[in-house]
């Protein structure tokens, strides 16, 4: 579908019909300028849009879709192509809206996050006459919305890049926290280790997410049955650290309930993607 010629055409339309960009946009409820972009093929119409922008125009949906009129009945393959530019149409609309959204939300969570920072910094200062415990949540909000931001503004594709931010910044994060807090060493003992094997868990989780998205029990399979020796793991570490015993009977009883259910998981899927012939 070729923007600038549906611009150009609502453009000659709008012109015939003696009306300037305002009072065509006030007939659809909408501002001027959204007008102005149309006709410059800057962007398209929504597609809540067509009916009536076509109807005051004085045209058809399909012909406005096509930046141009039809003299005579179309064929049936011009009409199916005219249904393709429809669903394109809405389809690059939709995406548009989402885009919107998405672009809406990282830029309300950015904000809201530096409003945030700022007002711990300013009732620091006031309080104690400069930087003490600010540090905390100041350093968690730089850390936050490096690990959110991505996922928030470009949605899935932004997983991958959370995923980076994390991996780069969690080590870093930890030390300077043990830094603020006075317990570099207990922090790179138990933390390091555990957020490690953490990061280990998360990239193999989201691999196998996207190599079997269609088949989510199997997927959820693999999270519980996985997460059995990531809880052992970061029990040890935790206990050869503050020699305490590596696990409770808590502990034993989620891995336990996690490894139950991963298998009943295991088991349906393979039952439900069991060929016919191998049944017989």
């Amino acid at each position: 579908m070729d923007h600038e010629k549906m611009g150009q055409f609502i453009a000659q339309l709008r012109k015939a019909n003696h009306m300037t960009q305002r009072e065509l946009a006030g007939k659809l409820n909408i501002t001027d300028k959204a007008v102005s972009k149309w006709e410059r093929g800057l962007s398209c119409p929504d597609i809540t849009l067509l009916g009536p922008l076509a109807e005051a125009l004085g045209v058809t949906t399909g012909e406005l879709l096509n930046g141009e009129k039809c003299g005579e009945l179309m064929a049936p393959a011009e009409a199916d192509v005219r249904v393709d530019q429809a669903l394109e149409y809405a389809d690059k609309t939709a995406k548009g809206r989402v885009q919107s959204l998405q672009k809406l939300c990282g830029i309300l969570f950015s904000v809201s996050l530096l409003l945030g920072a700022a007002v711990c910094a300013v009732c620091d200062v006031a309080i104690a006459g400069g930087f003490t415990w600010s540090w905390y949540p100041i350093w968690s909000i730089v850390f936050g919305w490096a690990v959110l931001f991505p996922v928030i503004r470009f949605g899935a594709k932004g997983v991958w890049g959370s995923l980076a931010s994390l991996s780069v910044l969690l080590i870093p994060f930890l030390y300077v926290i043990g830094r603020l807090t006075g317990q570099v060493k207990l922090m790179m003992a138990i933390g390091v280790p555990s957020a490690l094997i953490a990061l280990a868990y998360l990239w193999i989780a989201v691999v196998v997410f996207k190599v079997w998205r269609n088949r989510m029990l199997l997927v959820g399979a693999v999270f519980l049955l996985m997460a059995v020796p990531v809880e052992l793991l970061v029990n040890w570490n935790v206990a050869r650290v503050l020699a305490e015993p590596a696990s409770d009977r808590w502990d034993i009883l989620s891995m336990v309930l996690m490894g139950v259910f991963g298998l009943c998981l295991l088991m349906v899927d393979i039952w439900r993607h069991k060929k016919p012939s191998d049944s017989r």
